[in-house]
């Protein structure tokens, strides 16, 4: 079994917090890292079976790139924009190859946006409803809010 990269420890740890938040810690079987073009996560709930997950985290570019920097980092005020609208459209119209018949969509953001929650879920609500996706759950995790945007479930 190969060692997981960055990007799947970073995925299965926001997943777990997901679960915590949620009070689900113990309703999880199994949580497996998938390669592309799978879902990110295959995941095996007690009750509802197999669920495969598919991440993206809300990140603003620059503040990832200067938070990156670290001792380095500019220190003069600069300005940023949300990239919430942009980063979810392109997400709604990936594929996935996957033999499960149920994938759900975890946004979340992890301290690299400077967006609040109630600014971010108006801006990308609307679009669940316009674009065809694959997801039968939208679930956004914030800074305070975690709950199910949409679902077809």
């Amino acid at each position: 079994m190969e060692p997981l990269s960055v990007k799947q420890r970073n995925e299965q740890a926001a997943f777990a917090r997901f679960i915590g938040r949620l009070g689900e810690e113990n309703h999880w079987s199994r949580i497996s890292s998938r390669p592309e073009p799978e879902p990110d996560l295959l995941c095996t709930h007690i009750e509802e079976g197999e669920i495969a997950f598919e991440l993206v985290s809300l990140t603003d570019p620059l503040i990832a790139k200067v938070q990156a920097a670290g001792e380095r980092a500019r220190t003069d005020a600069f300005s940023t924009s949300d990239p919430s609208e942009r980063i979810i459209r392109n997400k709604l119209h990936k594929t996935y190859k996957t033999n499960i018949c149920r994938i759900e969509l975890l946004i979340y953001t992890d301290g690299q946006i400077m967006t609040t929650d109630d600014e971010i879920i108006p801006t990308i609500q609307p679009w669940f409803d316009a674009i065809h996706h694959p997801f039968k759950r939208i679930w956004f995790m914030g800074q305070f809010e975690t709950s199910c945007l949409w679902s077809v479930v």
